[in-house]
């Protein structure tokens, strides 16, 4: 199966959404504290506007302010709220000058601005980065034009490209900032899920060699012990011996007590499961997934049944089809909750007509009908004479519950996209500070506030640390930007709004929400109360009032909010990570070890006991006597497990049966296994199916055959030496390709 891994569900969700519930609520408080803002600017405005349009426009933005909390933290359909909030203020902003009565001036800025930002985080929650950019665009060209309008204030074209250009970049960049991260966040979650398929893989493999060392060990010290025992005990009833195969036969029937343990199966795991089956019993069969759905779970005793009646029909082909090629496809969907699974084992052999088989033939009734029918499924014979067989098992039933965690990944920062937003931020700013110059008594102490800005900037994106900043840079930018603020306010006008001559609080906050970013979160927020105390100082020493004060630190609070919320989300997701890591590690051990025990049941353990439960259980039968062909019986059956034990490579149900009757006809078979690792799919079935027909063919000599270590030329080479016909020498590339040399 290319490309598959028996993994557990792929991971997903913590990372995924928990960074998005952060993000929701984090939206909905700051939509909340808009309204304060708003409510302030507003106070002077409500009279003049239309009652209809502030029943709708008005009373729609409080009611989905006031609602999407709830939906937010119950993590109901929050992207609709979102989507009808940005429609609501985008139509607010373009209908505000009909909403506003003709012939008043309004005396300040239309106090929907206050929600044009978070409205575009909205439409980027509901549409993706290109609708909020977007909205981002026409609802800052809009504002833009109404406030040229009386209904606007009747602001400058330079005023009004001021508001246009600062409610258009910051939305837009942290829009941008917040795309970015959660598309890294995907992107960590399916590196993260890779990374935990290779882990489950890993344990799965060494789980499967730790149970094969320990069936190996039973097998050596119990069956063919016992089995060596029988063939060398003198009397036809050892009472010894009996007891040693009565002790074999309970621990190889242990284990088949345990039918439906551990978690369920994929889709990947089950194919596994059934390659596995398929080439214990026929080495020319080859398996195919091809169809995957990784949401497929299928319990184990599901799993268990299907693998076995796969067998059956496997085995059917391998003993009386006389076919070429057997292909066993599996398919596996998965939807609404329902789980479902098709396998065809398909063979170019003699065929027959399924008509015409007798009803006390109970092979294809039994193990396929009736085993399928146990579990809620079908088996469907498709066969005629000389046109090969195929066998249909379907299945559907409701999705195992998987009893496991998924775990995610807090996204790191990535220092280039942010540095650059940050330097075009700051950028912004100081040019919006350029084009209000005239609103200010000195443009030199502005001027080197703005130097004094571009330092603090660049203190701020210091370090060879992808993430943290130092202490001592974090307070250093604190005292660069409490510098800045106090060269601005030294040159504001008293008693008048200085419009966006404070551009520099849009700079405060840029800067701020990098130290939170950068891990100096109370220095973040230190810093915000430092400038809350320089703004209400300025404010009060300049006679300006409460609304004054709110519309200089709203925006720099409400943002610098924004982003802890969020970074906050992106610190719980990583708490998550840490807490699941033990539970996920514990998980896969599980499942590894389940898994391995089904391996055990299904293929090893069913393989042993149809080859030696039957012998074992007339030698621990103390009415019966053992005949000197019984203990000839008991020799080769030693002799074909050692074979499994010593040369793994080289041995399957078919060439097994064939090297043990080659050894009753005198025929010296020595098999040889120096590989240390499976051999190549394309290796195996060649050298089985040459090693079977060349045992087949052999009536005395000898037969060796070796797998050659990693790296040889040939990875197997069968010696063949008849008696009085010479040699015979077949080799098997690394690719599967056979040459053959006669002497």
């Amino acid at each position: 199966m290319p490309g598959e891994s028996p993994v557990a569900r792929p991971l997903r969700g913590v990372t995924t959404s928990g960074l998005s519930v952060w993000m929701n609520r984090a939206i909905t408080a700051t939509c909340m504290a808009s309204l304060i803002p708003a409510l302030f600017m507003g106070a002077n405005q409500f009279d003049h506007l239309h009652p209809l349009w502030l029943a709708v426009i008005g009373g729609s933005i409080i009611a989905l302010s006031l609602l999407m909390p709830v939906y937010a933290w119950l993590e109901g359909p929050f992207h609709i709220l979102a989507g009808l909030y940005a429609g609501i203020v985008l139509i607010g902003v373009v209908t505000w000058p009909w909403g506003w009565q003709q012939g008043l001036v309004n005396p300040g800025s239309p106090w929907i601005w206050m929600c044009v930002g978070v409205a575009a985080f909205c439409s980027a929650v509901a549409g993706g980065l290109r609708v909020g950019l977007i909205f981002a665009m026409v609802a800052s060209l809009a504002f833009g034009g109404i406030r040229m309008t009386p209904s606007g204030g009747s602001a400058s074209l330079i005023h009004a490209a001021q508001d246009s250009l600062t409610l258009l970049v910051l939305p837009s960049a942290l829009i941008v900032v917040l795309h970015y991260r959660s598309a890294l966040v995907q992107e960590l979650d399916a590196s993260v899920a890779a990374s935990h398929r290779a882990e489950v893989d890993a344990a799965l493999e060494q789980a499967l060699t730790e149970e094969r060392t320990r069936l190996d060990g039973i097998i050596h010290d119990q069956v063919m012990t016992t089995l060596v025992a029988a063939a060398q005990s003198s009397s036809a009833h050892d009472p010894h011996v009996a007891g040693l195969a009565a002790r074999a036969l309970a621990t190889l029937s242990g284990p088949e007590r345990a039918a439906d343990a551990g978690p369920p199966v994929t889709a990947a795991q089950f194919t596994r499961l059934i390659k596995d089956i398929v080439e214990s019993v026929c080495a020319i069969a080859r398996v195919r997934l091809t169809r995957n759905d990784p949401a497929l779970r299928i319990s184990q005793l599901v799993a268990s049944t299907l693998g076995q009646a796969v067998r059956e029909a496997t085995l059917n082909a391998e003993r009386h089809a006389d076919a070429t090629a057997v292909e066993v496809d599996v398919a596996a969907t998965a939807e609404g909750g329902t789980s479902g699974l098709t396998i065809e084992i398909a063979d170019d052999g003699r065929g027959f007509d399924p008509g015409r088989v007798p009803e006390a033939r109970l092979g294809i009734r039994v193990s396929l009908i009736q085993r399928m029918e146990t579990i809620g499924g079908r088996a469907d014979v498709v066969s005629a004479p000389g046109k090969g067989s195929r066998v249909t098992l379907s299945w559907r039933g409701p999705d195992a519950v998987e009893d496991q965690d998924s775990a995610g990944l807090m996204s790191a920062v990535q220092p280039t996209l942010f540095g650059y937003l940050v330097w075009g931020l700051v950028a912004a700013q100081i040019f919006i500070g350029w084009t209000a110059l005239s609103e200010v008594t000195s443009i030199w102490p502005v001027l080197i506030a703005q130097l004094v800005a571009i330092a603090a900037a660049g203190l701020a994106l210091s370090g060879t640390d992808r993430a943290g900043l130092s202490l001592p840079a974090a307070l250093g930018v604190l005292g660069l930007l409490a510098t800045m603020t106090a060269l601005v306010h030294s040159v504001l006008p008293p008693g008048v709004w200085p419009g966006y001559a404070t551009w520099h609080s849009s700079v405060v906050m840029v800067l701020l929400i990098t130290l939170l970013v950068r891990q100096q979160r109370w220095v973040a927020w230190s810093g915000a109360l430092i400038f809350t105390g320089q703004v209400v100082v300025w404010a009060l020493q300049g006679g300006l009032g409460a609304t004054e004060i709110v519309r200089v630190l709203f925006g720099t609070l409400l943002w610098l909010g924004l982003a802890s919320l969020i970074l906050r989300g992106l610190r719980s997701v990583g708490d998550q990570l840490a807490a699941l890591k033990q539970a996920t590690q514990e998980s896969t051990k599980h499942l590894a070890a389940s898994f391995s025990a089904l391996v055990l049941r299904e293929v090893w353990l069913t393989d042993i006991r149809e080859q030696v439960a039957p012998m074992l259980s007339k030698v621990a039968d103390p009415a019966h006597e053992l005949t000197d062909d019984e203990r000839r019986q008991c020799r080769v059956l030693e002799g074909r497990l050692r074979d499994g034990l010593r040369a793994g490579n080289l041995i399957s149900r078919g060439v097994s049966d064939a090297i043990g009757a080659a050894r009753s006809r005198g025929v010296d078979v020595t098999l040889v296994d120096n590989r240390g690792s499976r051999l190549p799919e394309p290796v195996r079935h060649a050298t089985l199916r040459q090693l079977e027909e060349l045992v087949n063919s052999t009536d005395g000599g000898r037969i060796v055959a070796r797998a050659a270590p990693e790296g040889y030329p040939e990875a197997v080479t069968i010696l063949s030496v008849a008696v009085g016909r010479g040699s015979r020498l077949t080799m098997i590339d690394e690719a599967g390709a056979i040459s053959v040399r006669e002497t």
